[in-house]
């Protein structure tokens, strides 16, 4: 049974990442609210997708705490922009994802060719770069990300 929460839990935190995502994309193609948001990932996954409103303003109101979005009351809606920050982020999580989407193809192509030798290939990879996977894996949430530089500013300040 501890095995399923804990799927459950990195399903859930690997969709708030996602989302996180494609709300920081929308946002860079033109400032928007949260309304257009929702309609535009609708839109987008041909209707297979709504994320509620439960989902995206929770994302908007994290990202703006942590700048990466400004908002700006225009007619009564509150309209988002991204920030230089949340621009850097965007790319820091397309690169992630591009690297991410690559291993996944490798792996599968692996498998279906059923090439024994990338097994100590990819095992040499692991061990030479294991560390640095595992970061990159926790780099894709912006909550992970932000945290690491708040740490980073506190050691600073404190001299170390």
């Amino acid at each position: 049974m501890e095995e399923s929460t804990d799927n459950n839990k990195m399903c859930t935190e690997i969709r708030r990442a996602f989302l996180k995502y494609v709300v920081l994309k929308i946002i860079k193609e033109k400032p928007t609210h949260g309304y257009d948001i929702i309609k535009k990932v609708e839109l987008r996954s041909n209707g297979r997708w709504t994320p509620s409103a439960g989902s995206i303003y929770p994302i908007l109101e994290k990202l703006e705490s942590k700048g990466f979005i400004r908002s700006e009351g225009i007619e009564r809606r509150k309209v988002y922009t991204i920030t230089p920050k949340g621009v850097a982020g965007l790319d820091r999580m397309t690169q992630e994802k591009l690297e991410l989407l690559n291993e996944m193809s490798r792996i599968v192509n692996n498998v279906i060719e059923g090439d024994d030798n990338s097994d100590a290939e990819m095992k040499d990879d692991d061990t030479l770069n294991g560390k640095q996977k595992s970061e990159t894996a926790h780099d894709c949430d912006f909550q992970d990300q932000e945290e690491k530089e708040e740490k980073e500013e506190e050691n600073d300040k404190n001299g170390r």
